[in-house]
């Protein structure tokens, strides 16, 4: 069921309706002045992008940000095990 949008001449409101089927009114009565002196227009597209190509858009620094804060979380240093380590001269049998 498509949305058709049409616009006053008298008032230029822009009202939208739902149509059942697809046999568009020429005309409808405008929900603003009552006048049914109207037009159907051409309504606007939306697009919406994938999450590949939003992530795609994203500003080349946030990668390096990105980089930066993690590196520098304590998950980041490859020594992190062996600073608790028990040396192995010092281990028991």
């Amino acid at each position: 069921m498509p949305i058709y949008e049409y616009r006053c001449d008298d008032c230029d409101i822009k009202t939208a309706k739902l149509v059942r089927g697809f046999d568009a009114p020429k005309s409808i009565v405008c929900r603003e002045c009552s006048s049914e002196n109207t037009h159907r227009i051409i309504s606007s597209v939306a697009f919406h992008k994938s999450l590949n190509s939003q992530l795609q858009d994203l500003d080349p620094r946030y990668d390096r940000m990105a980089d930066a804060a993690a590196a520098s979380t304590a998950e980041a240093d490859p020594n992190r095990f062996l600073k608790s380590a028990i040396p192995l001269d010092a281990a028991e049998d």
